[in-house]
């Protein structure tokens, strides 16, 4: 009891001294982990606690639902070029609609109700989705009204989006938000799994059965109830006014001018050409699979199940470091992490090959997305916050769109300079090659704009080595042993 009390005063001093963002790391009485206590104090809100049941909520409606949408504009007999363009221009409508709900910030003092009402009409467009093949014939026009339909999906979902970060982002305490999203992203992605599984056990189940329309409607309007859910505990949240002065409001245009001399527009562009490089090759993973692979669609949900898992296990241990060691070293290294994944499909067909291999896959996504979240949130002031993630938005899905029209103009239109099929055991397909020339464009987007933002808060400091090593407890004497895995797996030990 009194070695508890110490604890708790020895981090009281060290919070006291603190600088902007809770830490003190000059201090020798700081301790990093006595820090803990306090910082999970700060989530333990009804607000917070209301955030987390929203996001379970949303999270079995995206596992259930959105991660298949790609698989059903396949079932609907849809081209490639059709299902790049159902992957990637409904965000790119998305984004439109964040700068529309940056609008509606402008004259809103209070922003929960325009967030609730977003969502539960988010959550109605299922119902149309899970009934279009009953209503059509499979094939073009089928396809087409799905991608009208996921336009306004993500319409509906884009408006809230800036909205939403700039409220949360003034609800969570800058000294615990890595760690209390990587919390929430934790439970999120276990949740996500889950879904993700029993949908696909599901759509298997029926399509062997030739009802895989019925398991569709199934899964669909089962996504619809859990985002009127999600909406439900949105209405929880508390609704501090709002208020930016007209100095804090400023054009698309500005924002673009000031890449040159601002470091967060040097981030988005980072992410940007990021996202153009892996959706050069993201939207026609599904259809490698489903199609040219033979998977079915356990096959299927497994792999994509393995990737959520490993994030599952993995994403709050990366928000402590984000929190310790700040969010440019976890990008630095999560960026050559995700530049490396597509290797994986250039030499194996197999399976479980794919399978195994995918836990490294969700892994270093894991880093990239939460570090990349989170360098918004330290970047940008809270008046600023909504207007720079909807500008954000609107520039990374225009990249994300011309990635994908790229790729897929390059699969139907440009044959492989290399002979991919002939030195390994793949399928025919011009897809190998779309996977082989976007990690070589992530490697470039790494190398050429990493060096160009930095770290905008005091952290503590460590080289990118010595960060390495400790992620994955590199011990010299007694080997290697993936550090965040393992110590999940050993009871008692705390994360």
């Amino acid at each position: 009891m009194r070695l508890r009390l110490l604890e708790k005063t020895i981090s009281a001093v060290a919070l006291a001294k603190a600088d902007h963002n809770g830490k003190d790391y000059r201090n020798p009485l700081y301790n990093y982990r006595m820090t803990r206590a306090t910082k999970r104090h700060d989530w333990e809100t009804p607000t917070l606690r209301a955030s987390l049941k929203d996001g379970l909520f949303y999270s079995l409606m995206v596992g259930a639902g959105e991660s298949y949408l790609p698989a059903f504009g396949i079932f609907l007999l849809g081209s490639s070029l059709q299902i790049g363009i159902l992957t990637t221009l409904p965000p790119v409508i998305g984004a439109i609609f964040q700068y529309l709900g940056v609008l509606s910030l402008d004259t809103a003092k209070f922003r929960k109700n325009l967030i609730a009402k977003s969502a539960y009409l988010h959550g109605l467009i299922w119902i149309p989705i899970a009934l279009l093949p009953f209503f059509f014939d499979k094939g073009t026009t089928a396809v087409w009204i799905l991608t009208l339909l996921v336009c306004v999906y993500h319409a509906l979902l884009g408006f809230g989006v800036p909205i939403w970060n700039s409220l949360i982002g003034d609800l969570v305490a800058p000294i615990s938000r890595g760690e209390f999203f990587g919390h929430r992203n934790k439970l999120c992605g276990a949740l996500t799994f889950v879904a993700l599984a029993v949908a696909g056990i599901i759509l298997d189940t029926t399509s062997l059965i030739e009802a895989a329309s019925l398991g569709y409607l199934l899964v669909f309007l089962f996504s619809a109830w859990c985002r009127l859910r999600s909406a439900h505990w949105l209405t929880r949240y508390d609704d501090p006014e709002y208020w930016q002065s007209p100095e804090q409001r400023f054009s698309l245009w500005r924002f673009l001018k000031k890449t040159r001399q601002s470091n967060f527009a040097k981030f988005v562009l980072f992410v940007a050409t990021m996202s153009f490089a892996v959706n050069i090759s993201g939207p026609y993973f599904s259809i490698y699979m489903l199609r040219d692979l033979k998977f079915s669609y356990s096959q299927f949900m497994a792999i994509t199940a393995m990737n959520i898992f490993a994030q599952f296990i993995t994403i709050q241990r990366w928000g402590a470091f984000s929190d310790r060691f700040g969010n440019k070293k976890i990008l630095t290294i999560s960026a050559f992490g995700v530049a490396s994944c597509p290797l994986i499909w250039l030499f194996t067909s197999n399976f479980w090959v794919i399978f195994f291999l995918h836990l490294y896959c969700g892994f270093v996504w894991a880093g990239f997305n939460l570090s990349a979240a989170n360098f918004m949130f330290d970047a940008v002031t809270p008046p600023k916050r909504g207007r720079c993630s909807a500008y954000s938005a609107l520039l990374i899905s225009f990249f994300v769109l011309v990635g994908s029209l790229c790729g897929g103009y390059i699969a139907t239109h440009v044959s492989s300079p290399i002979d991919f099929q002939s030195h390994f055991n793949l399928p025919v397909s011009p897809y190998p090659f779309i996977f082989f020339l976007s990690l070589i464009l992530r490697l470039i987007v790494a190398i050429v704009f990493l060096k160009a933002f930095r770290e905008v808060r005091e952290v503590e400091p460590i080289g990118h080595s010595a960060l390495i090593f400790r992620i994955i407890h590199l011990r010299p004497l007694s080997g290697a042993t993936f550090g965040i895995v393992s110590n999940i797996l050993r009871p008692g030990k705390q994360q």
